[in-house]
């Protein structure tokens, strides 16, 4: 092996990192826009669930249809087990 061989490898290694890092750049920009686009997507979100209304808590005739139907269900199963 002389000097020229060792010139040459270091030379082709040299070419292989100057891709990797060329490839790895390219990995890092994608990375970036995806988490720009990341960030507007939640900021988005929010903005959306900031103006969709709280939902209504039940309203009395919603409590008393249940009320009726179990009074109806109570009073049924009584009549038929006795």
């Amino acid at each position: 092996m002389s000097y020229r061989d060792d010139e040459s490898a270091r030379e082709m290694r040299a070419g292989h990192l100057i891709d990797e890092i060329a490839e790895l750049e390219r990995k890092k920009v994608a990375q970036a826009t995806t988490d720009q686009r990341l960030e507007e997507a939640r900021r988005e979100l929010a903005s959306l669930q900031a103006h969709t209304p709280p939902p209504k808590p039940p309203g009395i005739l919603l409590h008393a249809a249940v009320f009726a139907a179990t009074a109806t269900v109570a009073f049924l199963g009584y009549t038929l087990l006795v």
